[in-house]
Order: structure tokens, then C-alpha cells, then sequence
């Protein structure tokens, strides 16, 4: 694992609550992330736009939110004709750990699975794991 440039790392948050985003930001700038560096959507349909808009290097990504959930925003990404982008690495950061909603996730091939409240070094190693890097 290599150690990447922390002040290039993009990050999308996919969260329909305000409270949460601003909270995971704080997070991901304590790890060393740039808050310029982390992007927000606040619904399934935004994320994908925003996706393909900025094309981060992660997303972290909520599973109940209205109208479409986190496994649409997955699943459609995951089809995208582009293929940097189909292979752009998915947390879900949800407060569901049912069994049935773990394996939806794992049948879309997410690169990792956060259950809320998360700590720092929660958020950090999931975030080493989906890059496949180690952060500083």
C-alpha cells in the first residue's frame, strides 16, 4: 500500500441529512483531507450528477434516503458506460446493519460498509481499504 497525496484526494458524501454530511466533512478533514476536497450530495439522483461531474477518488454513501436509496445510487454507478468511473470505490455509511441490507451491498460490490455513529479511525481504515493505500 502506498501512501497517497492526501491533498488530492476527492471525496463525494451522499446523505440526505445536513447534520451528517457536516459531520463526516469535520472526519475527513481531521484525517488530513482537504475540506475543498469533499463534495456533497444530498440524494441518490445529485450523487450520480456529482459523480460524474468532479469523478472522486471515493464515496461514502448513505442507504435510506428519500425517493431513491443508496443501493440505486451503487447500482447505477456501477453501470456507468464509463469505466473509471463504474469502478469508483463505494463505503456505505448507513445506520443499517441488517443482515439483509449487508448483503445488498455486497451483492453490488461496495468496498466497504460503515454502521452509524462512526469514529475517525472507523471512517480512516475503511477509507484505506476501498483506496487500497494507507493514509498518513
Amino acid at each position: 500500500m502506498t501512501a497517497p497525496d492526501l491533498r488530492r484526494l476527492k471525496v463525494l458524501l451522499v446523505d440526505d441529512e445536513p447534520f451528517i454530511r457536516s459531520t463526516i466533512r469535520q472526519i475527513l478533514v481531521q484525517i488530513g483531507i482537504p475540506q475543498a476536497n469533499v463534495y456533497e450530495s444530498a440524494s441518490a439522483k445529485a450523487g450520480i450528477s456529482e459523480t460524474l461531474r468532479m469523478r472522486p477518488n471515493v464515496v461514502l454513501c448513505d442507504i435510506h434516503m428519500p425517493e431513491e436509496d443508496g443501493f440505486v445510487y451503487v447500482a447505477q454507478l456501477r453501470k456507468a458506460p464509463i469505466a473509471d468511473v463504474a469502478q469508483i470505490p463505494v463505503v456505505m455509511l448507513t445506520s443499517d446493519s441488517t443482515e439483509e441490507a449487508v448483503l445488498t451491498a455486497k451483492g453490488l460490490k461496495v468496498d466497504g460498509y460503515l454502521v452509524k455513529p462512526v469514529s475517525i479511525a472507523a471512517v480512516k481504515k475503511s477509507l484505506e481499504r476501498a483506496l487500497k493505500v494507507s493514509l498518513p
